[in-house]
């Protein structure tokens, strides 16, 4: 699926950031977790512009270390950004755990080069 400009990359990932929220931790957690970004200033329409903001907000609600959910943000940033990139047809070599705002640098820079050979 190739898109046209960086506003559908943008639009696509919060869509697949949605996806994957509602899909692993349910409809009314993934709400709890947009109504506390919003509270820190992140809503989920920023998060493309704000990965590092997004991963850090996502830690400090699901926790840290060892009071961490089973390294369930590292996982969920994972699901996402392997999602996201299926979706762009793009192919990335993930790091574990997963640095999520490089890597959505990553995928946005990629998607740029092929977004303007088209």
């Amino acid at each position: 699926m190739l898109i046209q400009s960086v506003g559908d990359f943008d639009r696509l990932t919060v869509q697949v950031i949605d996806d994957t929220l509602k899909y692993c931790l349910g409809k009314a957690n993934a709400n709890i977790i947009y109504d506390y970004l919003e509270k820190k200033d992140c809503p989920l329409c920023e998060v493309p512009s704000k990965p590092e903001k997004f991963s850090e907000e996502l830690r400090n609600i699901m926790g840290f270390g060892t009071r961490q959910m089973l390294g369930a943000p590292s996982i969920l940033e994972e699901t996402i950004l392997e999602s996201l990139s299926k979706r762009l047809e793009i192919s990335i070599r993930l790091e574990k755990p997963p640095n999520f705002p490089m890597q959505i640098r990553k995928l946005r820079k990629a998607y740029e080069i092929i977004g303007a050979r088209i």
